[in-house]
């Protein structure tokens, strides 16, 4: 028999119950804005009830008000992704190309950093301070 959804995705889950439960009123505030019944959706993103999962248009709705970024992260791990959590809406292009363009800079001096201290193979505490930054 196969697993519910709700449980073998179940960081996803878990990821959209915090999301949603730090909302301004929570669960039950996002489901009146929806126009649904609080209980229905609390049980429905629970990966620990066993009600049906929401649509995934209600998922979208509850991401979208929420702002939902760990849901968003645990949606791109499933397709092997992380996305990179900047704010742009509130910039002009030339300055969120500027932010974009020093984020991959320090990715890189990052990357490269890595990689000369992965030559032997192991990670000491030193080689963990030094790419912490």
């Amino acid at each position: 028999m196969r697993r519910p959804i709700k449980q073998i995705h179940r960081a996803l889950f878990l990821a959209l119950q915090a999301d949603a439960k730090e909302f301004p009123g929570g669960i039950k505030a996002i489901a009146q804005t929806m126009g649904m019944n609080g209980n229905t959706l609390a049980n429905g993103i629970n990966p620990d009830h066993d009600a049906p999962p929401p649509s995934f248009g209600v998922i979208l709705e509850i991401i979208s008000l929420a702002q939902a970024r760990r849901a968003v992260f645990a949606l791109a791990r499933l397709v092997g992704q992380v996305p990179m959590d900047f704010e742009l809406d509130d910039r002009d292009p030339a300055d969120a190309v500027r932010l974009f363009m020093a984020l991959v800079n320090s990715a890189s001096q990052s990357l490269a950093t890595g990689s000369e201290r992965a030559k032997d193979g192991y990670f000491c505490a030193d080689d963990r301070r030094a790419l912490e930054p």
